[in-house]
């Protein structure tokens, strides 16, 4: 795995920076995931912004790379707009966007790791925690979770606010034992069972016995060794799954089955901090099977260099790049 030299490094000055983007496609990317990841860090100075809009204007090269990390850090769709722009509104656009980086600095990247809700009980990055509730149910939780707890004479309620939490549920005839994310209820029919809740997402995946499923309109039952899965208001009907296998992450493992390599990353990133961003669509789509352990998580980029034919390189704490080997 290979580590980005500094800024004082010659391979990183605005100098640098220039003749090595005169090169091929992944010397450009290089230097537009160096310049990105530089003003994530504090200390960004004026003179830096400057020597990166020279940077952006010597190429049009230029412009599309550091779009293209800009939009999957942002997860937004902030590249057509500069793709489409003519020269003068997008240099704005990037001028705005490095202003926007040197505002918020080291701050906007921990903020990022910080956007979930708090809960009554939480995870941080790359902790698991076992709760014991007062009814005798048991919650795992998986990195970066939270949830809230209601219990009333009358029912058990859970709300996942993020992240992910394993169920093992006491028998109580009186009082229901229900998870709730966004529109999805998940009802416990004496059971034990995950919910994982991703972005606007949110799965489940029953373990034993069976849970009971309602989203809007619709209801579904969900037996053990089933998983289900609701997006976009849509509930899908039940699918066999290896319920060991998904969730292996309570034994401190992740296990991947021909997964495409961006999903791999998406569940790498909720065990570190910072972002990984795979270059190119055609890797993001490669298959990868393996297991990591998430006790070396901060050894990630050397786990994926170890088993794929990718390097990893880090640019700052807060930003890896995945690119073909």
């Amino acid at each position: 795995m290979k580590v980005a030299a500094g800024k004082d490094a010659t391979a990183e000055t605005p100098a640098g920076r220039e003749t090595a983007a005169q090169g091929d496609e992944a010397a450009i990317a290089h230097a537009a995931a160096s310049w990105f990841a530089h003003f994530l860090e504090p200390g960004a100075t004026a003179a830096d912004e400057s020597e990166f809009r020279r940077w952006i204007e010597a190429d049009e090269r230029h412009a599309r790379a550091y779009a293209d990390i800009e939009r999957i850090w942002l997860g937004a769709g902030m590249a057509p707009q500069l793709a489409q722009a003519q020269p003068l509104g997008r240099r704005r656009l990037l001028k705005n966007g490095a202003a926007g980086l040197l505002l918020i600095g080291g701050v906007g990247a921990a903020a990022w790791q910080a956007t979930r809700p708090a809960g009554d009980y939480e995870t941080a990055i790359g902790e698991t925690r076992s709760i014991a509730l007062s009814d005798g149910s048991t919650v795992e939780l998986s990195t970066s979770s939270a949830i809230s707890v209601n219990f009333t004479p009358q029912r058990r309620q859970i709300t996942l606010l993020s992240g992910e939490a394993f169920f093992r549920v006491a028998p109580d005839r009186n009082r229901p034992f229900s998870v709730i994310t966004e529109d999805l209820v998940t009802t416990a029919l004496g059971t034990a069972f995950s919910v994982c809740r991703a972005g606007s997402s949110v799965s489940v995946s029953v373990a034993e016995h069976a849970v009971e499923v309602v989203a809007r309109q619709s209801r579904q039952a969900v037996e053990a060794g089933y998983s289900i899965s609701y997006r976009d208001g849509v509930l899908s009907s039940p699918e066999a799954t290896d319920i060991e296998t998904r969730l292996a992450w309570r034994q401190g493992k992740l296990v991947f089955i021909s997964t495409p390599l961006k999903e791999v990353v998406a569940r790498l990133e909720q065990w570190r901090r910072g972002r990984m961003i795979v270059l190119g669509d055609a890797l993001g789509r490669q298959p990868v099977t393996m297991i990591v352990d998430v006790r070396r998580r901060e050894k990630i980029g050397q786990i994926l260099e170890e088993g794929l034919p990718v390097t990893v390189t880090d640019y700052s704490p807060w930003l890896s790049v995945i690119r073909q080997r």
